[in-house]
């Protein structure tokens, strides 16, 4: 699975709690509501186990974390 639907799946499981839920990779997360803080720091907390990445406070920011889009990017970049 690469990662974007591994994120996808991820938020849809344990975010959203509907995994057949709708969900594109560009869909504002912040602005729908789906992403709050609490959210953010569990999809930290999972980034970081899931695919052995630290994910600096410095990096934790809205263009980053703003769709799934972007945060594949900002993963890829990391590389």
């Amino acid at each position: 699975m690469d990662r974007k639907a591994a994120l996808s799946a991820y938020i849809k499981q344990e975010i959203m709690r509907n995994p057949k839920a709708k969900l594109s990779d560009d869909e504002d997360l912040l602005s729908a509501g789906i992403l709050d803080s609490l959210a953010i720091l569990q999809l930290v907390a999972h980034i970081e186990d899931e695919f052995g990445i630290k994910v600096q406070d410095e990096d934790v920011v809205f263009e980053n974390f703003q769709s799934i889009n972007a945060l594949a990017n900002y993963l890829d970049a990391l590389k």
